[in-house]
């Protein structure tokens, strides 16, 4: 019995696999992630941004595309969605396997049609409010993980866009980040 190509690649050997979609989001095949990349091919992403109790949005520095240039503040978490796998399951399986933190509470704020300025995602974009202290602690690499206000982070995609990563301005735009800070009556 002879099983297509898309069903005969299993997970361990080229990776796992994601779903490529069309512009309607119907699956059309299952491919390796790093391949689905590659070619900008149309696919589901989890991005979730993670503040703190005081309202501030935490990025992470992330190496610039090839190795060139400075670094780029970025989300801490984004990950394309496995086949199969459910949006709320490949956000928590992304928190978890990036930041070592098990979501008790996510919302899904935003979904964002594909485009090649986002690589060609369907983003489903999360939210996830965590106290203060509890993303950091004892994680490698927290060096690179900091907490902007609104005003820092107005401050840095206006006047340092340069160290901000091209999907993080593309969802800074989308959503309208910063938002303005609520002050108590």
């Amino acid at each position: 019995m002879k099983t297509s190509t898309a069903t005969s690649v299993s997970n361990t050997e080229q990776g796992p696999l994601v779903e490529v979609m069309d512009q309607r989001g119907r699956v059309l095949a299952a491919m390796p992630a790093a391949e689905v990349r590659r070619q900008q091919l149309c696919h589901r992403s989890v991005v979730i941004l993670l503040h703190d109790e005081a309202g501030r949005l935490l990025l992470r520095k992330r190496p610039s595309p090839r190795g060139q240039g400075p670094e780029r503040w970025d989300v801490p978490v984004h990950s394309p969605v496995f086949e199969g796998e459910a949006l709320l399951d490949a956000a928590t399986r992304a928190l978890d396997a990036t930041l070592y933190i098990h979501a008790e509470r996510m919302r899904l704020v935003q979904a964002l049609a594909p485009s090649l300025e986002n690589g060609n995602e369907f983003q489903h974009v999360f939210a996830l409010v965590r106290p203060e202290g509890s993303t950091s602690h004892g994680q490698p690499g927290e060096a690179d993980n900091y907490f902007f206000g609104p005003e820092e982070l107005r401050c840095l995609l206006k006047d340092f866009s340069e160290l901000v990563s091209a999907r993080f301005h593309l969802l800074a735009k989308e959503l309208k980040l910063p938002r303005r800070e609520r002050r108590p009556a």
